[in-house]
């Protein structure tokens, strides 16, 4: 191996915060453009972002067309309304509007999550790693939806819990409250991540600011239509975690009497008194959840989920985590448990755990200490990375059993590129006498 090639291999698995200010930009900004340039070639061969999934609904609200908006999607208002107001200003159109509000907000999310892993110990090929996931295309492509929007503001929170500016988080709330409903989930691991570094006076304003988002949400939704089943919104969004369960869980296809759009007779049904849903039942046995949930898991954000659990597990016990590294480890944790029971677009609701793969991995390289590894090790990281961008490539490409053989295949690698890689685990007595705030990196 030549000397050059040497260096090569050492300067692409060198922590990132060894290069100078300049270069840490540079490849930032490298790794962000390569993420938007892929997204717009992806964009180019997929369906319209202006028909894609309920963009419909968000149109709608953005036009003022409350008609054509029901229950949960009214919920979501702070989105549409930015866009409304953007329309009014500067006449443009309401596809204009969106495209603006998107591409905005893909910007801010990239330099914020790329701001924050540049200041960590991560391999500097981890920038690339991040850019280059299916996650941002999808994202993409549902640009009119909220979560590209949401995404943005999130992000804004993430910053904010990094500089532990913890008032103005607790106020960000608000803004996300009107943004999405979930923001019920972003504010319990909120309070539970930060519990110890909240003051009272934090923790109230946390909670009233996400309530009186709801009430504002409240207010504006009125004009809307009911949910489909015109259920009590309270009940809609109860009933539907068991509805979900059975289907995604235990491969139960779900019946009722309103929502007859997977079976029109059930094999087994039973009576109810819920407003217009007088019945409820089983139609069969289906694998499609399963196979959607297991697309998403294996193929959403490649190999870094891999990565991550393999970090976590090597440094569980050094030192206290920040309060980033603690919120985004709630967040993206509770995001991948509840992601079957929130409905069945699996490659969206996975992808809600964003911040655990972008922000909390990175950060988690700051807890594995220092080691100097041979040559052989080193080259096994970057197989590592050639074998993400290989599951990259091939993610959602194939049939099921194809593709879950292959992505089985791949991560399997990947497992055993990462244990040399890493070399065998210190024993707990040493790892136990790491000082906490001892600055550790990992080549």
């Amino acid at each position: 191996m030549s000397a050059k090639a040497l260096a090569i291999v050492r300067a692409l698995n060198a922590p990132i915060r060894r290069l100078s200010p300049v270069a840490r930009i540079a490849a930032g900004l490298a790794a962000i453009i390569g993420c938007l340039l892929y997204g717009m070639y992806s964009l180019s061969n997929a369906e319209s972002v202006f028909v894609a999934g309920d963009a419909r609904f968000y149109i709608a609200m953005a036009s003022g067309d409350y008609s054509q908006v029901m229950q949960p999607f009214a919920s979501r208002q702070l989105g549409a309304l930015l866009v409304a107001g953007w329309m009014h200003l500067s006449h443009c159109t309401v596809e204009t509007g969106f495209l603006i509000e998107g591409t905005a907000s893909i910007v801010f999310t990239l330099v914020a999550i790329y701001y924050l892993a540049l200041k960590t110990a991560a391999p500097r090929w981890l920038l690339f790693a991040m850019a280059f996931v299916p996650f941002w295309n999808f994202l993409l492509q549902d640009l009119v939806l909220p979560d590209l929007w949401y995404s943005a503001l999130l992000a804004l929170l993430l910053l904010l819990l990094e500089e532990e500016h913890m008032l103005a988080a607790a106020l960000m709330m608000f803004p996300l409250m009107l943004s999405r409903e979930s923001t019920v989930l972003t504010l319990a691991c909120f309070l539970i991540a930060c519990w110890k570094r909240l003051r009272w006076t934090e923790r109230v304003v946390a909670v009233i600011s996400a309530v009186a988002g709801s009430i504002v949400v409240k207010h504006l939704a009125m004009r809307a239509q009911p949910n489909s089943e015109h259920l009590p919104a309270s009940i809609y969004m109860l009933a539907k975690v068991p509805w979900n369960l059975m289907n995604n869980v235990f491969g139960l296809v779900p019946w009722s009497n309103v929502n007859t759009q997977f079976c029109a007779v059930p094999r087994w049904a039973f009576h109810v008194h819920l407003g217009p849903v007088q019945g409820i039942g089983i139609c069969g046995f289906s694998v499609t959840g399963w196979v959607l949930i297991s697309e998403a898991l294996l193929s959403e954000f490649g190999l870094l989920p891999l990565l991550l659990g393999f970090l976590w597990w090597r440094g569980r016990k050094p030192g206290a985590p920040s309060v980033l590294l603690r919120f985004t480890l709630f967040y993206g944790v509770a995001s991948l448990v509840l992601a079957p029971v929130l409905g069945t677009w699996a490659a969206r609701l996975i992808g809600y755990a964003w911040p655990i793969f972008f922000v909390a991995l990175p950060m988690l390289f700051d807890r594995i200490p220092h080691k100097a590894t041979t040559f052989r090790r080193e080259c096994a990281g970057l197989g590592f990375f050639a074998a993400h961008m290989l599951l990259f490539f091939v993610a959602y490409r194939y049939f099921w059993i194809t593709l879950l053989v292959l992505n089985l295949t791949i991560w399997t690698v990947g497992y055993c590129l990462l244990r040399y890689w890493f070399g065998e685990e210190e024993n707990r007595f040493d790892r136990a006498h790491v000082t906490p705030h001892q600055p550790v990196e990992v080549i």
